[in-house]
């Protein structure tokens, strides 16, 4: 091979070299960028979209909700106070009255005519009284003349049965006396024993006491006795007057004046009955006029002129617009997490509706059997269900919520403010401690073990295990999460 056939295979292998180079270099690039295709593609379609929110901190609360009833501060219905007639009723709804005002005038002709006639047996019975007073003047008169007319010893005799029927009054007396004497110290005794057996008291102070007790017991027989002395006298002396005629006739004046002096006390009592049942009278035409018992508002009238009412008939009904409360009744387990003077907030039923605070006021001491609230299905034979009267006082009056509508009421029984807090659905709890599941700096998804405290209707506080600001996923119900996976954000929840 000559030199010129050498340089032309050398050029030739020279452009197959460059050739081939230039190829693998191409045939490089390409599969490093199907490499990198390839990759991306893979990491892209390998991370899962899931729902993620931020813990932060609010507030966590445990409530009871509940319907209940607006009513007026001290608001109350009147009722009839018997069967009457309405004859002029003085106000109008939405009236504003002060305690005290009339209100209303009832109407009942019996006890009028029975007034009227109750003043005509008082009248007549003023006459008789009258009249027994006047016989009492003459049987005195009579008796005074009928004593001139007797001798002076027969007077003496009279005065002397005078005063010894005085004596023996007194004597009587005196074992009436000495009776209660007797028995007060009887039973002072009887307590001094008491204590003198627990050393409270000195034996000497009880022999004191039996000492008074035998003295009290020694002037009861000195008593009795004057009595039956006096006794024997006042039978001498009445029947050393008997033999005299003049006597008799002073007995017969005397006797006259003491049964006048007996007619004019039984006239005088039955005057006094009287009267007392003119003023029950007049005490019921008095119940007629209906005044209002508190300064408030008229909310109702269930009357007007003329109409014919019955005992205990709703007559109108008002309430204190100062103030606005809220009457509802809970299950008595619900009832027994409640307690005066916990926070309340009260709602008009209806979108957007406004929120008003206020407190527990107070709470029933007992359940009350009601079927309020019963299944229909439930048979005449069960029981009512039991129930707790609750009242919440509104902090201040709306003079928006309209007495008797409904409220929604929510009685806020425990809460921690300021907590980190998450809703109820990103709490797992198929192990035995629960966790969240986190989104990783890395957008990988991670078990979290974490702390629970009080849990609200929506939310649950997280005590420990959780921080402000990490991202908290809501595991999809249709895929499985596995620590380690990658997620990505695919729609946020506040």
């Amino acid at each position: 091979m000559n030199i010129e056939q050498q340089g032309k295979s050398q050029n030739k292998f020279q452009i197959g070299t460059r050739w081939l180079l230039w190829s693998g270099i191409f045939a490089l690039s390409s599969l490093c960028g199907w490499l990198f295709y390839i990759s991306n593609l893979n990491n892209h379609t390998a991370k899962l979209k899931v729902p993620i929110i931020t813990a932060s901190k609010s507030n966590v609360e445990i409530a009871i909700n509940e319907s209940g009833i607006v009513e007026m501060g001290s608001q109350q219905s009147l009722k009839s106070p018997g069967e009457v007639a309405v004859q002029q009723v003085l106000v109008k709804v939405g009236d504003r009255v002060v305690s005290g005002q009339k209100l209303l005038i009832l109407r009942n002709p019996q006890e009028r005519t029975s007034l009227s006639g109750q003043a005509l047996l008082i009248r007549r019975q003023e006459l008789i009284l009258t009249r027994n007073r006047q016989k009492v003047g003459e049987a005195q008169q009579k008796l005074a003349a009928t004593m001139k007319e007797v001798p002076e010893r027969v007077k003496q005799q009279q005065l002397e049965i005078h005063k010894q029927k005085l004596n023996l009054a007194r004597s009587r007396q005196k074992i009436d006396e000495a009776k209660e004497r007797l028995a007060a110290d009887q039973k002072k005794l009887q307590n001094l024993k008491v204590l003198a057996a627990t050393g409270v008291v000195p034996g000497n102070e009880l022999q004191q006491q039996q000492a008074k007790l035998r003295e009290d017991q020694a002037n009861l027989r000195d008593a009795e006795l004057a009595v039956s002395t006096q006794m024997s006298e006042l039978q001498r002396l009445v029947l050393e007057q008997s033999s005299s005629k003049s006597q008799n006739s002073v007995l017969t004046a005397l006797s006259e004046l003491r049964q006048a002096q007996s007619e004019v006390k039984t006239s005088s009592e039955e005057l006094q009955r009287l009267q007392v049942e003119r003023q029950s009278i007049q005490k019921q035409l008095q119940n007629n006029i209906i005044n209002a018992p508190i300064t408030g508002k008229i909310l109702d009238i269930k009357v007007k002129d003329g109409d014919g009412i019955k005992f205990g008939d709703v007559l109108l009904t008002l309430g204190d617009p100062t103030q606005e409360k809220v009457r509802l009744q809970l299950a008595t387990l619900d009832a027994a997490k409640v307690r005066v003077n916990q926070l309340a907030r009260v709602k008009v039923l209806g979108p957007n509706s406004q929120t008003f605070l206020g407190r527990v006021q107070s709470v029933y001491p007992q359940a009350i059997a009601t079927s309020e609230g019963s299944a229909p299905s439930q048979s005449a034979s069960q029981s009512p269900q039991a129930r707790v009267p609750i009242t919440v006082q509104l902090d201040k009056p709306t003079h928006t919520l309209i007495p008797g509508s409904q409220v929604s009421v929510e009685l806020i029984v425990q809460q921690h403010q300021n907590v980190v807090a998450l809703k109820l659905e990103a709490i797992q709890r198929s192990e035995g401690q629960p966790y969240v599941w986190v989104r990783d700096n890395q957008g990988k998804a991670q078990k979290q073990d974490v702390t629970l405290g009080i849990e609200g209707a929506t939310t649950v506080e997280v005590k420990s295990g959780l921080k402000p600001g990490e991202q908290v996923i809501l595991p999809p119900p249709e895929t499985e999460l596995e620590p380690g996976m990658p997620v990505q954000e695919g729609s946020s929840v506040d």
